[in-house]
């Protein structure tokens, strides 16, 4: 955020470098150029993200028809709205006359340094989408995976939660589960499961 900044209070000392240097009647063409870009810019914002909150409706419903899990759906929705408004404000940048470049690698790099460092528990997380899209068990059944058995108590976006037949916690990572071999005896609960 402060590498935006600076590169925002670099352009405007530029601009008004460029503007000091002209005379009166170029300097108030300058700044009627620049105001009707910066109010068409504003009007193409609003447009913008109205187009996005119905792009986020449009795939919150498509979630709701195909029943995926409400933790993905709305994970998803964030994500895509997010991505949808940084680039509109990009898109808005460009138009008005800022260099973007150097605001698009920076956003790459940080994004890139964030994936590596994040990167067991970005595969956990796809391993609990993966789970919870297409469901090889739900909360309530009796799984055995990595030598561990119990019934499903949670199925979280980054890992899931077991009880085992002598009421111990279990926590498997999602990657292992979604990677792994699963044997799924369904909701058939022994009396000793069933708490």
């Amino acid at each position: 955020m402060n590498e935006t900044i600076f590169v925002f209070k670099f352009y405007m000392k530029e601009l008004l470098n460029k503007l000091n240097g002209l005379d009166n009647g170029t300097w108030q063409s300058v700044v009627l150029i620049y105001a009707v870009k910066i109010i068409i810019a504003i009007i193409i914002l609003v447009i913008g993200f109205w187009i996005i909150n119905r792009i986020t409706k449009i795939i919150n419903s498509f979630f709701d028809v195909r029943k995926i899990d409400v933790t993905v759906s709305s994970f998803f929705k964030t994500l895509i709205g997010t991505v949808l408004k940084i680039v509109l404000i990009i898109i808005i940048l460009n138009f008005i006359g800022i260099q973007t470049t150097s605001i698009v690698a920076l956003i790459g790099a940080a994004g890139l340094a964030v994936g590596l460092a994040l990167q067991g528990t970005l595969t956990n997380f796809a391993g609990g989408v993966m789970l919870l899209m297409f469901k090889p068990f739900k909360v309530g059944d009796i799984i055995e995976a990595q030598g561990k058995k119990g019934k499903v108590r949670d199925i979280q976006i980054f890992n899931t939660v077991l009880v085992s037949e002598n009421d111990k916690i279990i926590i498997i990572p999602n990657s292992i589960l979604s990677n792994g071999i699963i044997e799924n005896s369904g909701s058939n609960l022994r009396p000793t499961l069933e708490k």
